[in-house]
C-alpha cells in the first residue's frame, strides 16, 4: 500500500537518460542488411591506413597544398588523381584598379599573401564579370603577369567565373586536379557547375 504513494527523487526523464546511447552513436536503428554490411566493409576497405611511405608523401602533398590529409586520400579514392591545383577568387587575394595610364593596378590582401606564401601547388585565379568587367585574353594575360610580380606564388592563369572550364582547358590541368578554395555558398555553385572534386573554406586552407 506504501509503495502507491512513493515518489521517486530521480527526474521523470532520468529512464531515457539511462537509456541513452553511448558516444559515438548517432542515435538512429542499426542497419543489420546485407547491402550495410557490403557497403561498410568496402569503406574500411578503402580507408585502410596504406604503408608508412605512401601515408607520408600524402601527407606532405596534402600539407603543401593546405588541405587535410583526409580530404587529399578522398579525393585519390573517388578519382584515382592528386589534387594539385588551387582554383581561387581573384577578389580574395588581390584588390584591383584602374591605373591613370589605363592599365590594371594591383595591390596584394596581406591575409592571403601570408597563405601563398606557404602554398605549395599550381594557383589559378578567377575574376567576377560584374566586377572586374569582361576581360579579354590580352588584359587577363596581362593580368597574370602583374599578380605575378605582385603575390608571392606564381600565377599560371586567370579565367572569369563564368568560364571556369574554359580556364582549366587552357591551363592543360583536368579538374579531377583542382579544388576551389571560396568564402560564401556563391563559390560553392561555381565549383559544383565545375565539376571540381572539393571545396575548401578559405578560413580554413593553409591554417
Amino acid at each position: 500500500m506504501g509503495d502507491r504513494n512513493h515518489k521517486s527523487s530521480l527526474h521523470p526523464n532520468s529512464e531515457l537518460l539511462l537509456r541513452r546511447p553511448g558516444i559515438g552513436h548517432n542515435g538512429g536503428p542499426l542497419d543489420m542488411s546485407w547491402e550495410a554490411w557490403v557497403w561498410r566493409r568496402a569503406v574500411a576497405k578503402a580507408w585502410k591506413t596504406p604503408k608508412p611511405e605512401i601515408a607520408l608523401r600524402r601527407m606532405a602533398r596534402a600539407e603543401k597544398l593546405g588541405i587535410t590529409y583526409r580530404e587529399f586520400t578522398a579525393v585519390i579514392l573517388d578519382t584515382g588523381t592528386y589534387l594539385s591545383t588551387a582554383l581561387v577568387p581573384l577578389g580574395l587575394v588581390a584588390r584591383l584598379w584602374h591605373g591613370p595610364d589605363g592599365g590594371i593596378a594591383v595591390e596584394k590582401r596581406p591575409e592571403m599573401a601570408d597563405k601563398l606564401a606557404r602554398f605549395g601547388g599550381r594557383l589559378l585565379l578567377i575574376g567576377d564579370p560584374l566586377i572586374h568587367g569582361k576581360l579579354s585574353p590580352e588584359a587577363l594575360s596581362s593580368l597574370r603577369q602583374s599578380l605575378s610580380a605582385a603575390l608571392p606564388v606564381s600565377v599560371e592563369a586567370v579565367g572569369l567565373r563564368d568560364d571556369v572550364k574554359g580556364l582549366l582547358h587552357a591551363a592543360a590541368v583536368p579538374k579531377q586536379e583542382v579544388f576551389f578554395v571560396g568564402t560564401g555558398f556563391a563559390d560553392v555553385a561555381v565549383a559544383e557547375a565545375a565539376g571540381l572534386t572539393l571545396f575548401k573554406w578559405a578560413h580554413e586552407w593553409l591554417p
